[in-house]
């Protein structure tokens, strides 16, 4: 029975008496076989061996504990070291708890994983927090929880949250306790409604100890750049090798040039390297997907050496043979023969010995096993049963079970592996114990495997192990033999392996209630006058939901992730709600995520996916800028050049009315009229000047009209000026028109001046208008400016044109410039100002302030 076999040290514990001591030394060669072989009874029986080494599954304190360490993979609750409370939230004094727990009392590779209260959790390591450690993401409720720091041993200073946030004079963490050699764990818990019962529970899985691997170590015939001597270049996949695991117990595990457990003083010698990579390389090589042997579990420095190497064994059906000091090692399936013999070879003056069966109580045709299990939390779980019914009827139908445990298997195709090859195995009854010649005495070595041909036995080149070997004074050789098949480790994962039903495992915490038909559009905001103003996303959702009493909203800019906007809506029945929190930029991705929740915060709710919408093309407009509407300013500019047309038609009619009138002045016998009409040209020349006065007992005016005009060869030059007083029994007005005209073709120049001046009970009002206008070819352009002051009221200046420059003599090289809607001005000096966004050239710093919200906001120069 290879797996529970312990052949190699007792037997060579008892095979140093045996040798010359011919009967008696038979009986006791035997007597160290059967030890070994009786294993399989034992278990049978129950009887425990040794120390156990199942998995620390319950945090461990006291002063009392002895030092461990892990090797390969496994888990462990670990041992108290501190524990303190501290800190506030809110008003809660001592919301805090913090422990540290240690993992090994030897570095290791690192954290694998973590269960809380029997559940697999899920750490943060993309964003830790950097005095707390890892937050754990499932124990998140309005914010992290629960914290997890981890170091794995080869720390040199102490921890500085420990000494400078957790300490109290209570409870002192020393800047000394730097925990040299330890692997530990910092575990931060705060107190939160619905969130812990109790103190939680933890389970750690860890990556143990590296180890030197001689297979990776091209100086002594494998392949690498491990060596013995430089333990930094340890570790790799052969730390959970069987064999590997072996070695370097044997060769002693030393902490910081100390020895820490194992055998000490072991030379090189006495590991023969081509024995040991052999081995190791039998463990790496591939069963199924996976490789054949690994190996994990928690060593304490109280147990026998022997005890953790058997536990090693177990793992691989290994055995250690032991020969004058030099130790090697044999696993899993029956090696090449290393010689063979024939029945003529056996001395036949010599006893011999042949147990062609095993009694009832060595007899099996059935295993379970258990074995710790990841996928259940590292519960210990027994595997399917493996049953033999054929064996059963041959045995008389009885069921004859061996329960085995496997502490340091967690790999459930590998126990499998090992329950086939074990009751196959432990079907091979046939052991044989007689005297070989001198010429056989270099290969009896325990672990070893002969070829045997015997006519008297029925064997054709039969292979059998090496248990046991004795030396005779002669140099004889008395070997105890027992059968094997290499046939008995056959695998075939497809049809032999059956996969485990894993059990739930952890808290069984009701499921969070997800938001039900959450939804997201792009939106706009209107004012009273149904003015599209800003930008707006609606959202929307299930609002038949019990026992919700609010919706939580966040929203994030997609180009950066960043949250930028979260609220709530409390009238949830109603399912949905328009938010526009004036930072929406026009025309862009922002993403929405909600949750249902409830002011009592006692049941667990989950976010939506993100919903990724984008806002509507609504760019801030005149109403967000100008005290007055725009729209109407611009109506009343066209108005404007409409009047000014009119003026420039008036004069027109203002020459032929003074012409008319002038010709008779008699003919109105309303007005008393008197004028002036003068007249001079040559040729293309002409001047003219019109004075008309008139007056009744309700109006009295006087106009005066100079014209120059010049025309040659289709081309115009014209200045007309008009001047008027005109006063009645209710207002009284002046005004002064000056136009200029020049035509070529069809380009055209017109200048423009008008003063008028009106004064009236009801008000007063001036205006001084200055007017350019230039057209090609029906393309006009044309710029003014006006001046206006109201009696009682206002006076304002209005430039309308393209562009608009101001500059200063001193300062030429700074003008201010108004073109195409944008101020430009090289420096601006003011006390205070208002503004929706600044932003830098380059875009590099953006100041903004919309409605209720302001951000000040630095990219990168890549952006």
């Amino acid at each position: 029975m290879a797996i529970f076999s312990a052949i190699a040290a007792v037997g060579a514990a008892i095979g140093s008496f045996i040798g010359g001591l011919g009967v008696i030394g038979s009986f006791l060669l035997k007597t160290a076989v059967g030890i070994g072989a009786n294993l399989i009874a034992q278990a049978i029986a129950g009887k425990p061996k040794e120390p156990t080494f199942s998995i620390n599954g319950t945090l461990q304190g006291g002063g009392d504990l002895p030092r461990s360490f892990i090797i390969g993979k496994t888990a462990t609750a670990g041992s108290l070291v501190w524990a303190n409370t501290w800190g506030k939230d809110g008003d809660s004094p001592n919301a805090y708890l913090t422990q540290v727990i240690a993992l090994s009392d030897l570095p290791v590779k690192g954290l694998l994983n973590v269960w809380v209260n029997n559940e697999r959790v899920t750490l943060d390591l993309a964003t830790p927090d950097m005095s707390r450690g890892w937050q754990v993401k499932e124990y998140r409720n309005n914010g992290d929880n629960l914290w997890v720091k981890f170091y794995d041993g080869t720390q040199t200073v102490a921890d500085s949250f420990l000494v400078n946030t957790c300490s109290n004079g209570n409870r002192a963490w020393s800047s000394n306790r730097v925990g040299r050699g330890v692997a530990y764990v910092i575990v931060t818990a705060r107190v939160s409604k619905n969130m812990f019962s109790g103190i939680p529970s933890f389970k750690f899985e860890v990556d143990g100890y590296p180890m030197y691997d001689p297979t990776r170590d091209s100086s002594v015939g494998g392949v690498g750049a491990q060596r013995l001597s430089d333990p930094s270049t340890w570790g790799g996949d052969g730390d959970h090798l069987p064999a590997v695991q072996n070695y370097n117990l044997l060769r002693g595990i030393y902490l910081d040039g100390k020895w820490f457990y194992g055998v000490q003083g072991m030379s090189s010698a006495r590991l023969p390297t081509a024995n040991w990579i052999a081995a190791i390389n039998k463990c790496r090589q591939i069963a199924g997907s996976e490789p054949q042997y690994r190996s994990g579990g928690e060593i304490t420095i109280d147990a026998p050496l022997s005890a953790a190497i058997e536990a090693i064994n177990t793992t691989c059906q290994g055995r250690i043979a032991e020969i004058g000091g030099v130790y090697h090692m044999y696993l899993g399936a029956p090696d090449a023969p290393v010689v063979h013999f024939t029945d003529d070879d056996i001395l036949s003056t010599d006893e011999q010995s042949f147990s062609p069966f095993f009694g009832l109580a060595d007899t099996i045709n059935g295993i379970s096993v258990t074995y710790p299990s990841p996928a259940d939390g590292w519960v210990i779980k027994t595997a399917p049963p493996l049953y033999r019914t054929d064996l059963e009827a041959r045995h008389g139908n009885r069921r004859l079970m061996a329960s085995i445990e496997l502490s340091f298997v967690c790999y459930p195709e590998q126990v499998q592996r090992l329950q086939k090859s074990a009751l196959e195995e432990g079907q091979r009854a046939r052991r044989h114990t007689h005297v070989l010649p001198p010429k056989f005495w270099a290969y009896a070595v325990p672990g070893v495997v002969f070829a045997w041909t015997s006519k008297r036995n029925g064997y054709v080149n039969k292979l059998m192990r090496v248990d046991g070997a004795a030396d005779r004074a002669n140099l004889d050789i008395m070997v105890d033999l027992t059968e094997v098949d290499p046939t008995d480790y056959d695998w075939n994962s497809s049809t032999d392996y059956k996969p485990p039903i894993d059990g739930a495992v952890g808290p069984m915490r009701p499921l969070p209630q997800p938001i039900v038909d959450f939804s997201a559009e792009a939106d706009v905001a209107q004012d009273a006058d149904g003015n599209s103003r800003r930008c707006a996303i609606r959202l929307g959702w299930d609002g038949t939901k019990e026992d919700i009493d609010f919706v939580r909203f966040e929203v994030r800019f997609a180009a950066d992730l960043g949250v930028v906007y979260s609220g709530r809506a409390d009238d949830v029945a109603r399912g949905s709600i328009k938010i526009a929190p004036g930072i929406l930029l026009p025309n862009s991705d922002y993403d929405i995520r909600a949750v249902y929740a409830t002011f009592a915060g006692n049941r667990l709710f989950e976010w939506s996916d993100w919903i990724r919408v984008r806002t509507r093309d609504i760019l801030l407009g005149p109403l967000d800028i100008y005290p007055f509407s725009v729209e109407n300013f611009n109506t009343g500019l066209q108005e404007f050049w409409r009047n000014q047309n009119d003026n420039l038609r008036r004069v027109d009619n203002e020459v032929s009315r003074l012409t008319t009138v002038l010709l008779d002045l008699e003919a109105d016998s309303e007005f008393e009229r008197a004028g002036i009409r003068e007249e001079i040209g040559v040729q293309g020349a002409n001047y003219r000047r019109l004075i008309l006065v008139e007056a009744n007992e309700r109006k009295a005016q006087v106009t005066r009209l100079e014209e120059l005009d010049a025309q040659l060869a289709g081309n115009i030059a014209n200045v007309q000026e008009l001047a008027q007083a005109t006063a009645t029994e209710l207002d009284a007005v002046a005004q002064t028109l000056i136009q200029t005209q020049t035509q070529v073709g069809n380009i055209s120049a017109n200048g423009y001046l008008q003063i008028y001046s009106e004064a009236a009970p009801s008000g007063s009002l001036s205006r001084v208008v200055f007017a350019a206008i230039a057209e090609v070819g029906g393309d006009r352009t044309q710029g003014a400016l006006a001046i206006e002051a109201i009696g009682g009221g206002k006076s304002r200046v209005i430039v309308d044109a393209d562009e608009f420059y101001v500059s200063s003599s001193g300062h030429r090289g700074a003008p201010l410039a108004y073109v195409n809607g944008e101020l430009t001005l090289r420096v601006i000096n003011f006390g205070s100002g208002f503004f929706d966004e600044f932003q830098s050239r380059n875009g590099a710093l953006r100041f903004r302030g919309h409605g209720d919200y302001a951000d000040i906001r630095l990219f990168t120069a890549s952006r």
